[in-house]
C-alpha cells in the first residue's frame, strides 16, 4: 500500500512540474526578428561609462551583444554567460558581476532570453558583491 502512495506521489509530481513547464513555456516573452535599433550602456566598475549604438536583425538580446562585440562570447551550461564586457573582465573570485537592466530596471530573463524590440535601452553595470542582486 505505501509504495503504491508513493508512485502515486511521483507520478502526481511528475504532472505537475510538466504542467508548470509547458506553462513557462507558452508564456515565455518571445521575440520577433527584423532590423532594429538597440542601445546598450556599458558602465565600468570605475564609473565611466560606454553606449554602443547595435544595428541588429536578432530576436534576442545576448547574440545581438556578441555580433555587436559588447561582450565576448562565453557561453555556459544555460547559454551566455557575460564574464566580459567592453573589455573589462569581472573577477568572480572578487564577488564581481555583470548586472543587466532595462531603463535601469532589473531583467529577470537571462540575455539570451530577452527579446528586444527597435529602440530598447539595456544596461550592463560592473557589480561589485553578490549581495546586490
Amino acid at each position: 500500500m505505501q509504495k503504491r502512495k508513493t508512485l502515486l506521489a511521483v507520478v502526481i509530481l511528475v504532472i505537475v512540474a510538466a504542467a508548470l513547464v509547458l506553462v513557462w513555456r507558452l508564456t515565455a516573452p518571445t521575440g520577433e526578428t527584423g532590423a532594429k535599433t538597440v542601445t546598450v550602456q556599458v558602465v565600468h566598475g570605475d564609473g565611466t561609462a560606454k553606449d554602443f549604438t547595435l544595428e541588429t536583425d536578432e530576436a534576442y538580446l545576448g547574440p545581438a551583444l556578441v555580433a555587436g562585440g559588447v561582450v565576448e562570447d562565453n557561453q555556459g551550461p544555460y547559454g551566455l554567460y557575460i564574464l566580459v564586457a567592453d573589455g573589462e573582465t569581472a573577477d568572480e573570485g572578487a564577488q564581481e558581476w555583470w548586472k543587466l537592466t532595462q531603463g535601469g530596471e532589473m531583467i529577470n530573463t537571462s540575455a539570451d532570453t530577452t527579446p528586444i524590440a527597435d529602440g530598447d535601452h539595456f544596461e550592463l553595470t560592473f557589480m561589485v558583491g553578490y549581495d546586490e542582486f
